[in-house]
């Protein structure tokens, strides 16, 4: 394009003038006549500026004062060399101005505007292309990524854009093809989830009123006054009922995190009601508890009851020893240490024993019953009330950190 204007533009050029030759042969020979004198040659009027040059290139002459004063400078810019001759010999050359000087300002001026036009019309033609580039491909692309991040952060309800003039069309189709499949795939997950909820809470509700039944019966033989040895066995079906029940609670309530189902409402309760779930729990009276601080804190009474049930539970089930309560306040937290006096756990499965479903080795070794959610439970609690749990070996012994906010 550049170069077809800037063709158009020279043949638009101002065509340049017929040569004289008469009047370049009248500025030799008037040279030739006064080249002893070439001062006289200011009192003539010729058509073309010139200046005159001896054989050694030394100027001796010239018409006008603006003129080059080399031949070489001459040359380069349309200077016609002719020579002036004397009795026969050459003395020297007349360089003439054969292209005026308007002309040559003319023909660079519209040379000038031709290409400042062409630069124009490339720079018009560039930011067309690039407009043409965005709408076809940079855009389409833009939305495909923002419709990439709408699906990594689960929104399958909003469909991907598209317009007749996509060139892409099909393959921006086919991720609106994914994006279809993945909320129907989404869609049966909560489905089995919602069921599989529902069939969980069924069992633990079918499974729990018997339990109870046993309970209860077994309760009301031991107050009828039975016999000693069959009122230990009854003591024993009581225990085994309570234990069951325990362990359908912590199988409910991880099922139910697992959903997203277990709720936890910490409020702004007085730290002494934590004394009382500590006492409810110690069901074998060997629990020492230490004086609590007063202040307020941010807890789920219901939740929190679960977590010092399970930990008092698991240390009477593994340790069997006296265990000891104490509290503490450091930075912004209400610090609870529950300690027993017991083995402790490997060091190598400190990490692992707040994961679900994992008991380690001494529970294994002593044949202990549990489905390893006791701790696993605890811990998501203590984190969804803004505190934590942490397990640590002492000498002797194994001790459960936890940690509440303070109310602010």
């Amino acid at each position: 394009m550049a170069g077809f204007l800037l063709f158009a533009t020279s043949l638009k050029l101002p065509a340049e003038p017929e040569i004289d030759t008469v009047a370049l042969n009248e500025i030799t020979k008037q040279a030739a006549l006064c080249w002893q004198d070439l001062n006289r040659l200011d009192d003539m009027d010729f058509e073309y500026r010139f200046f005159i040059l001896d054989n050694g290139g030394k100027l001796c002459y010239q018409s006008h004062g603006d003129l080059p004063d080399t031949l070489q400078a001459a040359l380069r810019v349309g200077f016609l060399p002719l020579d002036i001759i004397v009795d026969g010999k050459v003395v020297g050359k007349a360089v003439i101005e054969t292209i005026p000087e308007a002309f040559v300002v003319q023909a660079q001026n519209k040379l000038t505007t031709a290409i400042i036009i062409a630069f124009v019309v490339l720079c018009a033609l560039l930011i067309a292309v690039l407009m043409v580039l965005y709408a076809l491909v940079i855009r389409p692309f833009g939305r495909l990524e923002s419709f990439a991040h709408s699906i990594s952060t689960g929104r399958f309800d909003e469909p991907l854009p598209m317009d007749r003039n996509n060139m892409f069309g099909l393959f921006t189709q086919s991720f609106d093809v994914m994006r279809t499949s993945l909320l129907e795939a989404r869609e049966k997950q909560l489905a089995l989830e919602r069921a599989q909820k529902e069939l969980i809470a069924s069992l633990n509700h079918d499974i729990k009123t018997p339990i109870t039944s046993i309970s209860l019966i077994s309760e009301l033989l031991q107050a009828s006054g039975v016999d000693p040895e069959v009122e230990e066995k009854l003591k024993v079906i009581d225990m085994k009922a309570d234990q069951i029940g325990r362990l359908m609670n912590d199988m409910l309530h991880s099922a139910l995190e697992e959903l997203g189902e277990l709720k936890v409402t910490p409020t702004c309760r007085e730290s002494s009601e934590l004394l009382g779930l500590f006492t409810s729990a110690d069901y074998l009276s060997k629990t020492r508890i230490g004086p609590v601080p007063t202040c307020l804190v941010e807890f789920d009474m219901t939740r929190m009851e679960q977590v010092i049930g399970n930990i008092i539970v698991n240390s009477y089930k593994y340790a069997g020893t006296e265990i000891d309560v104490s509290f503490r306040i450091d930075e912004g937290f209400l610090h609870i240490d529950i300690s027993d006096y017991g083995k402790g756990v490997n060091p190598d499965e400190l990490e692992l024993i707040c994961t679900k479903f994992y008991r380690g080795e001494n529970a294994l070794a002593l044949h202990k019953e549990g489905e390893g959610l006791g701790l696993y439970t605890a811990k998501q609690l203590m984190v969804k009330m803004g505190g934590g749990l942490e397990a640590i070996n002492r000498d002797p012994g194994f001790t459960i950190k936890l940690w509440l906010p303070l109310s602010q």
